[in-house]
C-alpha cells in the first residue's frame, strides 16, 4: 500500500512540473501529449536504479518493483482499454464516409509504405541475425508491430496546432482527416496481430488465426450490442460513467486472458457503440475525467517496463527505425500527392506533417511487451519508445513548419 501511495506522489509531482516546464515552450517549439513521461517511467524503473547503484556507488530508492507492478496491472490493462475505447468512439462511418478520397489515400500510403520499407526491412534483418529455425512467428511479430507503429500518425499534435493557430486550411483538414482515419485503421491493424501469432492457447484448443481474430472481433461487437441495450437511452454522466468503466474493465480483462490486445478489443467495442447509440457523447464527455491520468499511467509504465537491448544492436536498431519512419512518411507523401486528383488539398511534403507520435504507440508496446516476451522484445520496444520520443519531439515543428509554407499559419519556422 505504501508503494501505491508513492507512486501516485510521484505521479502527481511528475505531472505538475512537467506541466509548468512545457507549458512555457508548448506554443512554439512542442506540444506536450503525454510522451514526455516516459522519461519518469525510466527514472522509477529497476534499470535505471540498477545503472545509478553501479556506476555511483548510491542507494538510488527503487519506487516501482515487480510487487507493484502486478498490483497495478489491472488498472494498466483497464487504462489501455479505455484509450482504446476512446478512440473507438471517434470512428464514426458517417463522419469517415465524409472524408475525400485523398485523405483515404495518404492514410492507405502510410500502412503500405511502412508495411514495405520498415516491415520487409526489419524481418530480412531479424531473419538474418537472429533466425534459428523455429522462431519465424517471433521475427514476424516483431517485424509487423515495428511497421504498424512506423506506419502511425498523431492525429492530437495536428488538431491542437490547428487549434493554437485557428488553421482552417485544405492541407490542415487533410493531415487532421488522414492521420485520424491512420490511427484507428492502425489500431485495428495492429490487434489483428494477437490473432495471426496467437500466443498461450491451451494445447486443447487447436483454432486457426483466422477463427482467433474472428473470436476477438465477435466477442467485442457482442459485448458492444449487449452494453447498448443494457444503457438504452441513459444520459446521466455519472451512470454512464460506471456503465462504461465496468464494460471496459470486462472487455480488457477478456482480451488480457485469451491475450489479445484490450487496445484493440476495445477500440471494436467503442467503435460498434458509436455507430448503433445516441448518447456516445455523453459516454465521451463522462471519461474526461479519466483519460489523462490513465493516459500518463500507461506512458510511465512503458517506460518502466523498457529493458533497452543490448549497446551495439541499440545504436543499429534506433538510428534505423528513425530513419525509415522517416523515409517511409517521406515516401508515403510523395505518392500520395502524385497519385491524387485533387492536388490541392495535398502538398508532396504533406508527409512532413505526419511525422508525430503520441501515446496511442506506447499503448501498443505495453500491449506487445506482455504477450510477445522473446530475445527480440527488447530490439522492438527500444526503437519504439526511442522513436516515440524523437518524433515527438519533432514532429510539431516538421508539422507547423509545412502549414507556415502552404500559408495556412502564420509565423516564424521552427
Amino acid at each position: 500500500m505504501e508503494s501505491i501511495v508513492l507512486l501516485l506522489v510521484v505521479l502527481i509531482i511528475g505531472y505538475i512540473s512537467t506541466h509548468f516546464i512545457f507549458s512555457r515552450i508548448q506554443l512554439k517549439y512542442y506540444v506536450p501529449s503525454g510522451v514526455e513521461y516516459v522519461f519518469l517511467g525510466i527514472i522509477l524503473g529497476p534499470n535505471f536504479s540498477n545503472w545509478i547503484n553501479s556506476s555511483f556507488k548510491i542507494n538510488y530508492l527503487q519506487i516501482i518493483n515487480q510487487e507493484l507492478l502486478s498490483q497495478i496491472s489491472p488498472g494498466l490493462t483497464a487504462s489501455i482499454g479505455i484509450l482504446g475505447f476512446i478512440y473507438g468512439l471517434n470512428f464514426k462511418f458517417s463522419a469517415i464516409s465524409k472524408a475525400e478520397p485523398e485523405h483515404w489515400r495518404i492514410a492507405f500510403s502510410e500502412i503500405l509504405t511502412s508495411l514495405v520499407l520498415i516491415g520487409l526491412t526489419s524481418f530480412s534483418a531479424f531473419y538474418y541475425f537472429f533466425y534459428n529455425g523455429n522462431n519465424l512467428n517471433e521475427l514476424i511479430a516483431a517485424a509487423y508491430a515495428l511497421s504498424i507503429v512506423g506506419a502511425l500518425s498523431s492525429n492530437f499534435i495536428i488538431r491542437t496546432l490547428r487549434e493554437k493557430n485557428d488553421s482552417t486550411g485544405v492541407v490542415g483538414d487533410s493531415l487532421h482527416n488522414s492521420s485520424l482515419i491512420n490511427s484507428n485503421l492502425n489500431i485495428f491493424i495492429y490487434g489483428l496481430l494477437f490473432g495471426i501469432i496467437h500466443i498461450g492457447s491451451s494445447k486443447n484448443v487447436f483454432f486457426t488465426s483466422i477463427e482467433w481474430i474472428v473470436i476477438s472481433i465477435l466477442l467485442a461487437i457482442l459485448i458492444g450490442f449487449l452494453f447498448f441495450i443494457f444503457i438504452g437511452r441513459e444520459t446521466d454522466e455519472n451512470k454512464l460513467f460506471v456503465a462504461v468503466l465496468g464494460v471496459v474493465l470486462f472487455t480488457s480483462g477478456i482480451a488480457y486472458y485469451l491475450n489479445f490486445s484490450p487496445l484493440y478489443m476495445n477500440f471494436i467495442l467503442g467503435a460498434t457503440l458509436t455507430n448503433v447509440s445516441k448518447v456516445t457523447v455523453n459516454i465521451e464527455k463522462s471519461l474526461k475525467r479519466l483519460s489523462h491520468p490513465l493516459n500518463i499511467l500507461i506512458v510511465v509504465i512503458a517506460g518502466f517496463m523498457w529493458v533497452p537491448a543490448d549497446l551495439h544492436t541499440f545504436l543499429i536498431a534506433v538510428p534505423a527505425f528513425i530513419l525509415l519512419r522517416f523515409l517511409s512518411k517521406y515516401i508515403a507523401g510523395y505518392i500520395s500527392f502524385h497519385s491524387a486528383y485533387s492536388k490541392e488539398i495535398v502538398t508532396a511534403k504533406i508527409g512532413n506533417g505526419l511525422m508525430s507520435l503520441d501515446i496511442i504507440a506506447c499503448a501498443m508496446v505495453v500491449d506487445y511487451m506482455n504477450v510477445y516476451k522473446n530475445e527480440l522484445t527488447p530490439i522492438v520496444v527500444s526503437a519504439i519508445l526511442s522513436g516515440v520520443i524523437i518524433f515527438n519531439i519533432f514532429g510539431f515543428s516538421f508539422a507547423k513548419n509545412l502549414l507556415i509554407d502552404v500559408g495556412e499559419i502564420t509565423g516564424e519556422k521552427l
